[in-house]
Order: structure tokens, then sequence, then C-alpha cells
């Protein structure tokens, strides 16, 4: 036996646990395992010497798991207050699917309670309730339905466009033609690509590309205006939401 090593003695209480007997023999690959009590809540349990020593003042696997649960409890309950997006979480309710920690919620959009594990409001996955989400989802669908036309997006074109992330430049129509060793302009619209020239720097290349968004794009957007007007307002309305959030 090591020096450091403590000798268990059968009988003998180690905090709140009492060793009983010897529950299987050490062997070339186990090692000695005891047959306990726990004197907490009376279970019986086996662990070998070291889990004895080290879990004496927790007590058998039921009681060392009953306190990590407090203590998740009182960490998740130190969120009380704290408001994600339109959620304000009100406390710990249960452990759910994975043993994750649920939290109650109160929707700031609707005042609804609801119940969200604690994990997927912190990351940014949930930021309303369910039935508000289901609305904005409707919503979203219905919006994006009326904004497609002729094969273009009036939102698409109305807001900022997104860069693709093979982007040469990483500007929107503006690309690197390698064999020239010049800058190509182009513009996507009703589902055309349009060449709007060549340029040996890439600052004409932009403006180009820029002079052509406010010639083709700003006559479409007035066009589709002065059509559509009810779902002109619509997608206003929609898009001013979105960036207030």
């Amino acid at each position: 036996m090591r020096k450091s090593q403590k000798r268990i003695i059968l009988g003998e209480t180690y905090g709140s646990i009492t060793v009983l007997s010897v529950s299987k023999a050490a062997s070339t690959h186990n090692m000695k395992t005891y047959l306990c009590k726990c004197e907490k809540c009376k279970n019986m349990f086996e662990y070998d010497g070291s889990q004895i020593i080290k879990y004496q003042d927790q007590g058998c696997p039921q009681c060392r798991e009953a306190l990590r649960n407090e203590d998740r409890i009182k960490k998740t309950n130190s969120y009380s207050g704290a408001v994600y997006g339109n959620l304000k979480i009100i406390k710990f309710d249960h452990f759910g699917k994975n043993n994750v920690p649920v939290v109650q919620c109160e929707c700031l959009k609707c005042g609804n309670f609801c119940y969200i594990p604690l994990a997927r409001i912190k990351c940014g996955q949930a930021s309303q309730c369910s039935e508000c989400a289901k609305k904005n989802l409707a919503m979203g669908k219905e919006i994006m339905s009326i904004s497609y036309v002729e094969n273009t997006n009036i939102i698409q074109i109305h807001g900022e466009r997104s860069t693709n992330k093979n982007s040469t430049t990483g500007v929107t129509g503006v690309s690197y033609y390698s064999k020239l060793g010049k800058y190509r302009a182009y513009i996507f619209f009703k589902g055309k690509q349009y060449h709007l020239g060549i340029y040996l720097n890439m600052e004409d290349a932009i403006r180009a590309r820029k002079s052509a968004e406010k010639e083709v794009f700003g006559n479409f957007l007035k066009w589709y205006q002065e059509t559509y007007p009810e779902q002109w307002e619509r997608i206003q309305k929609s898009q001013e939401k979105k960036h207030s959030r």
C-alpha cells in the first residue's frame, strides 16, 4: 500500500459513508470495492477505496447527483430577471431532455409565460415564445411572397445586398478578372446577369455598379411602389420593424 493511500477499515464511517463489507476482492484488472451505506439517505451502494475517501462528504451517487443539481439550479436562477430579446427569465422550472435546465420565461411581446431550455436562450436560438415565433414565421413567408415580382426580390434590391462568400473583391457586383488583371462590373436583374464593363481600377468598377443600381433598381422600385402601393407599405413596415429590434 502506498504511503499516501489510506486504508479502509470495515465498520468504519468516513464522513457520511459507512463501510459494511468487501463487495469484490481486488484483481489484476479491478480494484477492491466495498458495500457501503449512505448516512444521508440510508441507501446501499458500492464504492472503491478512493471513492470512499473522495466522496465521504457528499455521500452515495444519488446524493452526489442531488448536490450537483442543486448547484445547477442555483446557477440557473442567477439569470432570473435577465432579458434576452423579448424573453424575460423568471426562474428555473425543471430539467428537460438530456437533463438540461428549463426556465420559466415571460414573453415581453405578448405577455404569455413559456418554458424554454436556458441554453437555447443564451445562444440566441430563442428570443420569443413559440406562438410569437409562429406568427413571425407566417408573416415573413407572406412578406416574401408579395416581395418577389418578375424574378426580382424587392427586399433584396431595396435593402443591403449580401456579398457572395466567394467574391474576389468583397464588393457585390464587382469581380477581379485575373486574365486581364482588371475588374469586371455586372448586375443581376429579373433573373439575368448584365455585363457593365471591364475597368482598370476597382473604384471605377464600383462606380459603374452603383450607377446601374440607381438606374435599374431605382426605376423598378418606383414602378413597384406605384403598381403595388399596399404591398410596398407592408414591406416597408416589416423592414422598419426588423431593423428596430
